[in-house]
């Protein structure tokens, strides 16, 4: 996966929007199958607690928001300069991180083999997990 090689040589920018693109076209994939991509699990185990809980968790925030939240990023990134904003700020390595990891989750959900995975684990427990 390109946005792996992009992320082990720290070129972040492109890994979170190449990241992105794979961990989406990967959830379509699924839900074509009739599966649920990572991002609809994610949010049933949000809801999974508030409803065992009663907390607020994720700020009460419904479906359409978490999931919006979780690809700001991703999304300031691509349409930058199309809102009127000047500046983005956000966390490169950690944006890059998720949007990997979840489109990895997906892949996997698929069957499908990311051949250079492991370069991406390496790197996270070489530079993150000392």
């Amino acid at each position: 996966m390109k946005a792996i090689e992009l992320f082990v040589a720290e070129q972040f920018i492109p890994s979170i929007t190449l990241g992105g693109a794979a961990e989406e076209i990967f959830g379509r994939l699924l839900e074509g199958r009739g599966e649920k991509p990572v991002l609809e699990e994610s949010f049933a185990a949000i809801q999974r607690i508030r409803d065992a809980t009663g907390l607020n968790v994720m700020e009460g925030k419904n479906k359409t928001e978490i999931i919006a939240d979780w690809n700001k990023a991703r999304n300031s990134l691509k349409h930058h300069g199309l809102t009127g904003d000047e500046f983005v700020v956000i966390n490169t390595c950690d944006e890059a991180y998720w949007m990997i990891r979840r489109a990895l989750d997906n892949a996997k959900r698929l069957g499908v083999t990311i051949p250079n995975e492991h370069d991406f684990e390496n790197w996270v427990v070489i530079n993150v997990n000392m």
